[in-house]
Parts: C-alpha cells; sequence; structure tokens
C-alpha cells in the first residue's frame, strides 16, 4: 500500500466516523401532529383515515399521541372496516415502541376489544397495573377497565377494579377530579351516587361469576337503590344488563324480562335485548310471540312527554302540547348541547 492509498483510506475513514457521530436532526412531533390533523380534517372516507392514522403511528410510535390515535384506529379499522386483526397488528406493533405509561394504558384498552372479538383477549389486569404503578388510577379509568373485565368473562380483574373504584365514589373525591368546575353539594353527590351505581353494578355480575352469590344479592339490591335512568327510563349504567343476567341464572326468566325491559325496549341495548330474548324463550319455550310481548312491554313502560316551550328560528315561542294537539308527534333533535 503506497503513502498515497493510505492517507485516502484513512481520510475515508474519519469522515464515516464524524457521520456516525452525528445526530439525525430531531422530529418535530408537535408539528407532525398539528399536519396531521389539519389533513384528518380534509378525509371523509374511513379508509383514507386508516391510511392516514397507519402512517402517522408509524412514523410517531413512542410519541403521547399514539394512545389518542389507538381508540380511533380500532374503531374505524376493527369495526367499520371489520378488520380487527388489522387493527391489533398495528396497535401490537405501536404498543411494542411506545415507552409512555399513558399512551401505553389508551393503547392496551383500545386493543383489548378487539383481542376479545377474534377469541384471545389481554390481560386487562397487566394494562390497568402498569398505568397504576406510576400513578393512582382515576375514577374514570378504573370503571372502564371494571366495565371491560366483567362484560368479557375477567371476573378477579371485574370486582378488583369495581371494588377500588367505589373509594371515589364520593362528594369528595368526585369534586377534587373537577376542580375546576363549580358543582353545588347537591349535584356532587348526586354524581357520586351515579359514580357508585356503576361500580356496583360491575362489582355485582362480578361476585355473582365468581361463586359469591348472597355477596352479589346484597350489592345489587344496594345498585337498585341508587338507580338512575333516561328520560324513558333506561338504566344509565349496566346495572339493568347485569342484574337481569343474575335472574336468569337463577332460574327467574320472568324477573329477568322485567328488570331488562326499560334498557333493551326502551333504550335499544342490543345486549339487554339479547338477553331478554333468552329470557323469553327460557319462561315460554320458544321464541314465538316475542314481537308481541315486546310492543305490549313497550306499551306499558311507554311515558308522555312533558310539555315545554321553545322558540323558533324567528324567536317566536311555540308550546309542544299545541303543536301535537294529543296526536302522535316525531321529535327530532338537530346538535343538542
Amino acid at each position: 500500500m503506497n503513502r498515497l492509498t493510505a492517507v485516502a483510506g484513512l481520510v475515508l475513514l474519519l469522515g464515516l466516523i464524524a457521520g456516525c457521530s452525528e445526530q439525525a436532526p430531531e422530529v418535530d412531533v408537535d408539528q407532525a401532529w398539528s399536519d396531521f390533523r389539519a389533513a384528518y380534517n380534509e378525509l371523509e372516507a374511513t379508509p383514507d383515515k386508516v391510511e392516514l392514522i397507519e402512517s402517522f403511528l408509524k412514523a410517531h410510535p413512542d410519541s403521547s399521541y399514539a394512545g389518542q390515535l389507538a381508540p380511533a384506529l380500532a374503531y374505524y379499522r376493527g369495526e367499520e372496516m371489520d378488520d380487527p386483526e388489522g387493527a391489533l397488528m398495528v396497535l401490537d406493533e405501536t404498543l411494542e415502541q411506545n415507552t409512555d405509561p399513558e399512551a401505553r394504558f389508551a393503547i392496551g384498552t383500545a386493543m383489548f376489544p378487539l383481542s376479545a372479538e377474534i377469541g384471545e383477549p389481554m390481560d386487562l389486569g397487566v394494562i390497568a397495573d402498569e398505568l397504576a404503578a406510576v400513578r393512582p388510577l382515576s375514577f374514570v379509568e378504573m370503571i372502564d377497565i371494571a366495565d371491560m373485565a366483567v362484560l368479557h368473562g375477567q371476573w378477579q380483574v371485574g370486582a378488583e377494579y369495581a371494588e377500588a373504584s367505589l373509594a371515589k365514589a364520593t362528594p369528595e373525591a368526585f369534586l377534587s377530579d373537577y376542580p375546576d368546575d363549580d358543582y353545588s353539594p347537591e349535584e356532587a353527590a348526586a354524581k357520586a351516587e351515579r359514580r357508585r351505581a356503576m361500580a356496583l353494578a360491575d362489582l355485582g355480575w362480578a361476585l355473582w361469576n365468581l361463586g359469591r352469590q348472597d355477596e352479589a344479592r346484597a350489592t345489587f339490591d344496594e345498585a337498585m337503590d341508587l338507580r338512575t335512568g333516561d328520560y324513558v327510563g333506561a338504566s344509565d349504567t349496566h346495572l339493568d344488563l347485569f342484574a337481569g343476567k343474575m335472574a336468569l341464572a337463577a332460574g327467574d326468566p320472568e324477573r329477568a324480562m322485567e328488570l331488562l325491559a326499560p334498557s333493551a325496549i326502551m333504550g335499544g341495548d342490543g345486549d339487554a335485548m339479547a338477553v331478554y330474548r333468552e329470557a323469553y324463550v327460557a319462561e315460554h319455550g320458544s321464541d314465538e310471540g316475542l314481537e308481541s310481548q315486546v310492543w305490549s312491554a313497550r306499551e306499558q313502560l311507554a311515558k308522555s312527554v312533558d310539555d315545554f316551550t321553545l322558540a323558533d328560528y324567528d324567536g317566536n315561542e311555540h308550546d309542544f302540547s299545541a303543536l301535537s294537539d294529543g296526536k302522535v308527534t316525531l321529535l327530532a333533535f338537530w346538535f343538542p348541547t
């Protein structure tokens, strides 16, 4: 090797070392997120949205924004496009590269229903415990875990997180979660009672399936005392569904239908209606006459709309009673607030 060749080789080697030591330019994730949102708002077709979401997740899997996008991908690709396996593959790859506990919790909880759908449910306890090791979970986070657990048969996890959420079902705990909102003591108490009803419904069904029937019945009795519903009487928690399932499992299909009817028939809850049908078949031997039964129950549960007054576009006020005049009237709501 001559001197010229040796020098040239040394220069080349030093250049490579220098190049390797230079850091790649830092990616501005916030700017990428801003660009993503601008582009996303222009899209209408679901496949286009999915492609854009997946592109962002591939480019920025370790960002906190990955947690915000996980539920959207689970919904659009997993549900609307009926491709839970595809959505899971993308989210699993994102989860492997993400180190943010908050984002990992969001990704994991978005993945869980999809994993259950394909028959390979993830361990909800692992998902929740990872974030709980970093900070205390909020009531919403705990009740979400409890809900998912009892809806998919992870009874021990459901009981654990439903019971833990009861500690946050107090007016004081509710107010501490919303320090900037001006809730009256009465409003805080009502919110706390609803929290308690939600937790008790999950806890009761988990206890029943863990073989602790007496505790489950007592838990459901307490939940029933706190039951609230929407305008047509359907429960705003899973209480009707789980109490109906318990009654059916206990061999009382008539009681099950009574408990399920508000949510199944008036609330349009598909899960509750499926159990209502099961209870009807258990009571009558087949589903013959079910449609008539549903209509009869609907008439019994139906209630008249209370009179109200609203202004039209010109500011003129109208009483609903004057417009309906005793006739069956369709009410349609645009952008209710």
